[in-house]
């Protein structure tokens, strides 16, 4: 863990500070830290003081990734102090800070990213929600690289914020790559299944249909009944009907092993919903009825 890591779940751990006057986070760094606390200062004053001292910091890459690193610890300090304004009142750093992420824009994915990944819940959240609202291209495919190592409750964290992030023409395939192998390898089953939702959720953006049923019919043998559970709901929403002999494969496992009402109910909606077929049906008369649907669209 680098220092400026340590020092975000540091700061994030400890900070008291109100809204009004936080301390730098800059404080007792020596990278760039005179620089960083005189942005922050200025920050601190107001719209015009930021404005003059942060003239060219978007040409200084470097100190805008680390500016972008104190906004996210502000953010989340601001917010444990005193939380969101209320309505008609004027923004406080919360506000601030949340809306000068945004116009970072790609410079504030990696800051965002870490504290995902390694805050409590309450400033993972706030991260979470920032890289969301901000639909950066790039926040779901560095989230997607960084999630492996992570503890168990950040990768599930990650791998159900990935449904939700921005898709990314260039790396998507990244993405899939990432949730695929959470969704097959994860040793935890909350994991498996938002990795399903995920994969479900980007499925049609990306283009991948295919690549997605695949996945999720290979989810459906999971030993894991939440995430069997997952993948058949995932496969209904994609609404592929090449999806239907995977799911009939599902239901005969779940009568005859006793699957649970519940569970049974999950694969015959799934399976009426992509066949059109308004009755329950038994496995025998489910495979008729998908060859009679194969027979029809080849004739």
């Amino acid at each position: 863990m680098t220092l400026r890591l340590f020092f975000i779940l540091l700061f994030v751990s400890g900070c008291a500070g109100t809204s009004s006057e936080l301390s730098s986070p800059a404080q007792g760094l020596s990278e760039r830290s005179a620089e960083r606390r005189a942005l922050f200062s200025a920050w601190n004053e107001g719209a015009v003081e930021f404005e003059l001292a942060s003239s060219g910091l978007l040409e200084d890459e470097e100190l805008a990734r680390l500016w972008a690193e104190d906004l996210v610890l502000v953010m989340v300090a601001s917010y444990r102090s005193v939380g969101v304004t209320a309505p008609g009142q004027l923004n406080g750093n919360f506000e601030r800070a949340q809306r000068a992420l945004l116009e970072l824009a790609e410079l504030a994915v990696e800051p965002l990213v870490t504290m995902v990944l390694i805050g409590n819940e309450i400033a993972a959240r706030l991260a979470l929600d920032t890289l969301v609202e901000g639909r950066e291209r790039s926040a779901a495919p560095v989230l997607a690289g960084a999630m492996s190592g992570a503890a168990p409750s950040a990768r599930a964290r990650a791998a159900s914020g990935l449904g939700a992030l921005a898709f990314s023409a260039e790396r998507e395939g990244e993405v899939l790559g990432a949730l695929e192998q959470v969704l097959f390898n994860d040793p935890v089953w909350v994991c498996r299944a938002q990795a399903a939702r995920s994969l479900q959720a980007r499925a049609d953006r990306a283009g991948a249909i295919l690549r997605v049923r695949s996945a999720l019919s290979r989810g459906l043998g999971d030993v894991d009944e939440g995430v069997q559970d997952a993948c058949c709901l995932g496969l209904q929403g994609l609404g592929d009907q090449a999806a239907t002999p995977a799911l009939i494969n599902h239901l005969e496992r779940l009568v005859r092993t006793g699957g649970g009402l519940n569970r049974l109910r999950a694969a015959q909606a799934a399976l009426k919903s992509l066949t059109r077929t308004e009755q329950d049906l038994s496995p025998r008369q489910w495979r008729a009825r998908w060859a009679e649907l194969r027979d029809s669209r080849q004739g």
